[in-house]
């Protein structure tokens, strides 16, 4: 016999400890309004970073905008072009002259670049190489001076797209460069050179000195894992954290990009952690002190009480954690903590019930979606479209081929939908249309199609690929060896709370009740040569979508033939 015990509500154990916990209450709504006004902190910090990079993306992008405008119009730039292609036949100082000039003319672009350059091919026996001391002339150089450059080979790579690089080695300051292969705009399989464009890095930068995001926050550059900043010195722990941190956010630092110029390059505005909520903080340790008192004390006088929920709760955490049933044991004192034990054990058995019928659940509507994609792409008729495409070409009728091309396009299309599992009643038409065009142009028209439905169409979306495999069906078996023309009628009909859709024949018939036996027989079933995948596959479809909502049944015309009825509530569409 177990023992009794003196037992007490929970309420009467909860008012012991509500002095307790009031202080706690006080202090923990003390503390999320700190919380509160970090997180506002934080938002507003971040809405002024991406208003302030988003700026300075913009005036970065145009400017670099105007350096390719520049190099675009001056490959453009008839006279220089026809200057360069004469220094190929008659070189002379005279025109070398005259193309310098041309090369840095245009004055829009004059107070945004620093020098121009083109490394001319086939020259270098009369250009000058280039070197450090030409850094800014706005000249033509050799191309063989160059030609094995990193930023060259990367130039030629880029097949006519700009190649942006930093340059620190060959200019006095960094220098933002931007280089295109130079074509011959009446030849354009014909490369002149390569011209370059170049711009101190100060130039590109300085906007972004005037940003400011706090005491500790800043603005720059990233170009593919380099730093271009116009700030003297910048915290090591930023330059430590920029390049290489996939997610771009620390445990010190806040992080804001925008993608700049080309591939690899970011405006980045960062700001420390500490700057934003460092008046915060200190408010919250404060608090913090306080809480931290208040809980030993409350400890102190309520250890005695809370052991009586803690223990036998912790009991049960564990045993929850096993997933495994609780001790059937009497806890004194607690009436409702009994209570829990029991109600937990009834779950848990309720649950294993759960889980079990939803594994079910699932493997049948995997099985069903496997199937759906199987007949969705039915090679034998892929197969047999594009031989019977080749035929038709074979034998010059392109119209008739273009035309069972055009079906099948417009069938794989529908089927695959997106990888949507739904489609509007009006696209399945369609679908189902393509597929019967194309057996039409296969049979030589002995196949034919009568629509019944409304118009407009019920704008109602149901699960794809339903009616094809009926119609499939139809062709394959209602119409094998049938001497007559096959006629296949599809009517959408409404009831009050149904949608109907039908798909009769005319073709040979069939047991009805058998056929209506095998569908819902439970398994993809495949016997003597009959098979009814396509129509079990629809049902399982239907069944595992819609449940008892929808239904596929087969009945029996007057005049022959046979017809699918698939009925769906109205509720679940």
């Amino acid at each position: 016999m177990k023992q009794q015990y003196s037992q007490k509500t929970f309420e009467k154990i909860l008012f012991h400890n509500y002095m307790y916990l009031i202080i706690t209450v006080v202090l923990l709504v003390s503390t999320s309004s700190a919380i509160i006004d970090a997180a506002n902190t934080l938002s507003n910090e971040k809405q002024n970073m991406y208003e302030s990079l988003k700026q300075a993306q913009i005036n970065i992008n145009n400017h670099t905008k105007m350096i390719e405008d520049y190099l675009t119009l001056t490959q453009a730039d008839s006279e220089l072009q026809n200057e360069i292609k004469e220094l190929n036949i008659h070189p002379s100082m005279t025109l070398l002259t005259k193309s310098n000039e041309t090369l840095f003319s245009v004055d829009l672009f004059k107070k945004n670049l620093d020098s121009v350059q083109i490394f001319a091919y086939n020259l270098h026996d009369f250009l000058p190489p280039f070197s450090a001391s030409a850094q800014y002339s706005n000249a033509l150089f050799s191309a063989d001076s160059v030609v094995f450059e990193t930023w060259f080979q990367h130039t030629l790579d880029a097949g006519g797209e700009t190649y942006w690089f930093v340059d620190k080695d060959t200019f006095k300051k960094p220098t933002l460069c931007a280089a295109r292969i130079f074509y011959d705009v009446n030849n354009v399989s014909r490369q002149l050179g390569v011209i370059k464009a170049n711009v101190t890095i100060e130039k590109l930068i300085r906007p972004l000195g005037s940003i400011s995001f706090g005491e500790r926050g800043y603005a720059l550059i990233e170009a593919d894992g380099q730093l271009l900043h116009p700030y003297k010195e910048i915290p090591k722990i930023i330059e430590d954290s920029l390049p290489d941190h996939e997610d771009r956010i620390t445990v010190t630092h806040i992080l804001v990009e925008f993608p700049v110029i080309t591939e690899g390059w970011n405006v980045i505005g960062i700001v420390s952690n500490w700057g934003l909520y460092r008046s915060t903080l200190q408010d919250l340790l404060l608090i913090l002190l306080v809480f931290t008192f208040s809980i030993l004390l409350a400890a102190m006088l309520s250890r005695k009480n809370s052991r009586k929920i803690s223990l036998p709760v912790h009991r049960l955490c564990l045993q929850m954690q096993k997933m495994e049933p609780a001790e059937d044991l009497v806890v004194q004192n607690c009436i409702e903590i009994n209570l829990l034990y029991n109600t937990y054990n009834g779950m848990l058995v309720k649950n294993e019930e759960l889980i079990k019928s939803r594994e079910e659940t699932l493997l049948k509507f995997k099985q069903a979606e496997i199937a759906a994609l199987q007949s969705q792409m039915n090679p034998h008729f892929i197969y047999n479209t594009l031989e019977s495409i080749s035929a038709l070409i074979a034998l010059e009728k392109n119209e008739h081929a273009v035309m069972m091309i055009s079906g099948l396009d417009k069938f794989l299309r529908s089927s695959l939908n997106n990888g949507n599992n739904f489609i509007t009643l009006e696209k399945e038409i369609e679908q189902v249309s393509s597929y019967i065009q194309i057996q039409k142009l296969r049979y030589s028209d002995r196949v034919e199609m009568y629509l019944d439905i409304p118009s407009p169409l019920p704008d109602y979306k149901i699960i794809k690929l339903i009616l094809q495999p009926l119609v499939e069906n139809s062709i394959m078996h209602g119409f094998k060896d049938l001497n007559a023309t096959g006629r296949i009628t599809i009517t959408v009909k409404e009831t009050g709370q149904c949608l109907y859709l039908l798909v009769a024949d005319n073709g040979w018939g069939s047991d009805i009740e058998m056929l209506n036996y095998l569908v819902r027989c439970g398994t993809l079933y495949k016997e003597d040569n009959v098979n009814f995948y396509c129509i079990q596959n629809v049902y399982l479809r239907l069944q595992n979508c819609y449940g008892d909502h929808a239904d596929l049944t087969y009945e029996e015309n007057a005049d022959g033939g046979v017809t699918a009825v698939i009925r769906i509530d109205k509720e679940v569409l």
